[in-house]
């Protein structure tokens, strides 16, 4: 099966992003990097200039839901069905996209992948094949598997990153969501796919190793030890406002219970307030965040 993949770059750590690429470079056809006017693409042209890729450079950072699209666009106009996209960190595993390949559209006999079976009707209807993921960043917390998993299943998202994505379905619902810019743009895209009745897998018999960016921080609070992201109050603005967008406009199908989930949001806010510096930027950040994410569901309802 013909597959492409894709990675979104915006100031890359070089090292990490050679091993993203050296890992899925000889597994799909064509490898598409969209630089969203990265700080070091100097230096990240010049890392990469031994190998083939093709470019797609923009002149500021457009966010990850408009490359996304961009990458979308590009494997509809060069006929490609299947797209893989890949975060800037992440590290596929041998054999990943052949495996993700096994479920998808394009393979009606799936006779070679074994506990599981998908009818030519349900096949038409798959939307997205994700790897099970590792976080290496937060292995502290990484919840033990240690009950037998299914070779496939159905889940109610697939993360961007390492995810085998059907253009069509995509297109379909009217591409990524670029008001959300960067954080649950994912998760926005799988609600609306699964509203249009696609399925969404998880092959747990292959596995994507993620690697955040941003610093892992342990701390002790109330007794407890707490372990979370240390992010920029730019990502704290981005993440507030998509958060509160996200639960006020797709309620359950986002969280299983908002109001926990809101509550949870102001927690984890004061516990990085107590402990993080620039705090006035931190809170101007998450009070503009609430701000416009209750405004705009006010507006789009209104609409």
């Amino acid at each position: 099966m013909k597959v492409c993949a894709g990675i979104v770059l915006y100031n890359p750590d070089i090292k990490r992003l050679k091993k993203c690429i050296d890992a899925v470079y000889s597994q799909v056809d064509r490898l598409i990097l969209i630089n969203n006017a990265s700080d070091n693409t100097e230096e990240i042209e010049k890392e990469l200039s031994e190998k083939s890729f093709i470019w797609i450079k923009n002149e500021k950072n457009l966010g990850i839901a408009a490359a996304l699209n961009q990458l979308i666009k590009y494997a509809d106009e060069n006929d490609y069905k299947w797209v893989l996209t890949l975060d800037q960190d992440s590290i596929c595993e041998d054999g990943l996209v052949e495996k993700l390949s096994a479920v998808t559209a394009e393979q009606k006999d799936n006779s070679n992948t074994p506990g599981y079976r998908l009818t030519e009707t349900d096949n038409d209807r798959v939307a997205m094949v994700s790897p099970l993921i590792i976080d290496r960043g937060l292995s502290e917390i990484n919840r033990k598997r240690n009950e037998p998993l299914p070779v496939i299943e159905d889940v109610p998202m697939c993360i961007t990153s390492g995810c085998l994505t059907n253009v069509s379905a995509i297109l379909a619902t009217g591409g990524f969501s670029e008001w959300l810019f960067v954080y649950d743009v994912d998760r926005e895209m799988c609600i609306r796919l699964l509203r249009k009745g696609y399925r969404l897998l998880r092959v747990n018999g292959t596995r994507l190793y993620h690697e955040h960016g941003q610093k892992t921080v342990v701390r002790k609070f109330l007794f407890k030890k707490i372990v979370y992201r240390n992010y920029s109050p730019v990502s704290v603005y981005y993440m507030t406002r998509n958060l509160v967008f996200m639960l006020r406009k797709y309620g359950s199908e986002y969280a299983k219970n908002p109001i926990l989930r809101r509550v949870r949001m102001y927690i984890a806010f004061f516990v990085k307030f107590i402990f993080e510096p620039d705090r006035k930027q931190r809170l101007k950040a998450f009070r503009q965040g609430v701000k416009e994410g209750k405004a705009v569901c006010i507006n789009d309802a209104q609409g």
